[in-house]
Order: C-alpha cells, then sequence, then structure tokens
C-alpha cells in the first residue's frame, strides 16, 4: 500500500504519493504547501478522506478537552 502525503494551496487539498518526487517539486514550485500529515492507502481518494477523518477526530478531541475542563471547574465551583 502506497503512502501519500499532502499539499494545500487556499482550500484545495490535493494527496501524492510520496515516492513522487517529481510531482512534489513541481506543485512546491507552484506554491503548495507540503503538510505534515502522512498516511497509508490504497488511492489518493482514500487518502484525503483519512486525512479528514484525522482533522475530525482533532477537532473532537480539542472540543472535548476544553468542554471537560470547563464542566469539572463549574462542579468544583459548586461543591466549594
Amino acid at each position: 500500500m502506497p503512502e501519500y502525503c499532502f499539499y494545500k494551496k487556499g482550500n484545495q487539498v490535493s494527496a501524492l504519493d510520496s515516492s513522487d518526487a517529481e510531482k512534489s517539486a513541481q506543485l512546491a514550485r507552484d506554491g503548495w504547501e507540503k503538510l505534515f500529515e502522512e498516511v497509508l492507502a490504497t488511492d489518493a481518494e482514500s487518502a484525503l478522506a483519512r486525512l479528514a477523518d484525522m482533522r475530525k477526530e482533532e477537532i473532537l478531541t480539542e472540543h472535548a478537552f476544553m468542554t471537560g475542563s470547563v464542566f469539572s471547574g463549574i462542579v468544583t465551583a459548586i461543591l466549594r
């Protein structure tokens, strides 16, 4: 299964096989920013879907952390 890396330009995100150095260099010259995430996937579409899942998980984790600490702060204040 190939490893895919991601490039972003504006709101567009593109998945590229990590072994394609020529295309990677072309995207960099065209102003695309390489993202740090890399995933194993069967094709570029699956890689993009996995990236979307990873980002959704990050947002949910962040939200859970923020609401959990706020909730525990409120409960602590009420119980004092």
